[in-house]
């Protein structure tokens, strides 16, 4: 009797300790609330041109990973958004990422180059193009050494028969009529080669790079610089409401014009295109006290950095080139991450 009393207490004993045995390995094996860091914006905080681990967006989240700040990433971000297309595309987000947001920790925004390059790019050559008119440069420049010895060959002749011309010698017109028979092919190709300059694509070009825009092209620019600023405050104004918590990194827009380019200089482009950035990263900074976000100041940190981190290169020994003057390379991304967790670590 007595046994079988025992029996029935370790049996209870047992259930008992299984019961709660159970929630407590569930406890214990239980994932910790995700810390997120979404990645916002255009082609730079996507990676253009460069591999998904060498982005500024993915080295920032690893070193902030390091130091256990957070423990997941999402990447967000398109090639080409601009502030218009970034706050449609958050306020038509669907259910699934909208969540992330609720989770999200960190959250980097690097956008209005392309409110200002989209309507710049339509006149500007895409790669290919350049590639195409370096070609064509290159075409017509070989042409025209071909050219050159047979003009200074005519130009002697016609020099000693001139030195040496009478124009009482009747009988030597016939033979200064033949020369310049026998020169009109060379000058031929000489008003040929001329007649192409004006055709060259680069000559065509020229206007732009040099900072005159037609009419059509400054409405453009003007319109878009304009209308980041109501877009950026709706895209900070989503983001209180969806990540209230969360700290908020805001890149300055680079200049990604070049001051030179094939040995070209671009200075007019260039400077007309930083009157335009300077505008947006004034609207950037300008609200970043009241509304409680930080600032990357990667428009200066690239200024100090034009030639080593942009990729544009050419490497005529391995025959590999990239007309690419946007984007920036590994070592601009890996610049950019580190203004952005220097700047996270002092807030």
């Amino acid at each position: 009797m007595r046994s079988a009393v025992m029996q029935a207490i370790l049996e209870i004993s047992c259930l008992f300790m299984i019961s709660v045995a159970i929630p407590l390995a569930a406890y214990a094996y239980q994932e910790p609330e995700p810390r997120i860091h979404i990645a916002l914006g255009d082609s730079v905080s996507a990676g253009f041109g460069v591999d998904d681990t060498t982005r500024y967006t993915a080295l920032f989240s690893e070193m902030l990973k390091q130091r256990d700040y957070i423990n997941k990433y999402v990447n967000m971000a398109e090639d080409g958004f601009t502030s218009a297309m970034l706050l449609n595309f958050l306020n038509n987000i669907d259910e699934y990422s909208l969540s992330h947001f609720q989770d999200a920790y960190v959250i980097t925004l690097n956008i209005g180059g392309n409110d200002i390059l989209t309507p710049l790019i339509s006149y500007l050559p895409t790669p290919e193009d350049a590639a195409s008119m370096v070609s064509e440069l290159w075409e017509f420049i070989h042409e025209a050494m071909a050219i050159v010895p047979e003009v200074r060959g005519v130009a002697t002749e016609f020099q000693d028969a001139l030195d040496n011309l009478n124009l009482w010698r009747v009988w030597e017109i016939p033979a200064l009529n033949r020369m310049v028979q026998s020169a009109m092919p060379v000058l031929g190709d000489v008003t040929s080669l001329f007649d192409r300059v004006d055709n060259l694509q680069l000559v065509q070009l020229l206007p732009l790079l040099s900072g005159e825009f037609s009419p059509e092209l400054e409405a453009a620019l003007t319109t878009g610089a304009a209308a980041f600023e109501d877009n950026f405050n709706e895209i900070l104004a989503w983001l209180s409401i969806h990540a209230p918590e969360a700290v908020i990194i805001v890149n300055t827009v680079y200049n990604p014009v070049p001051n030179q380019l094939l040995g070209m200089s671009l200075e007019g482009l260039s400077y007309r295109a930083n009157e335009l950035i300077v505008f947006i990263n004034g609207t950037i900074l300008e609200g970043s006290e009241a509304k409680g976000y930080l600032v990357a100041d990667v428009y200066t940190g690239f200024a100090s950095e034009p030639d080593s981190i942009m990729n544009f290169f050419m490497d005529t020994t391995a025959l590999t080139f990239s007309f690419d003057i946007i984007h920036p390379n590994a070592a601009g991304h890996e610049l950019i991450a580190g203004l952005n967790y220097e700047l996270f670590n002092t807030r």
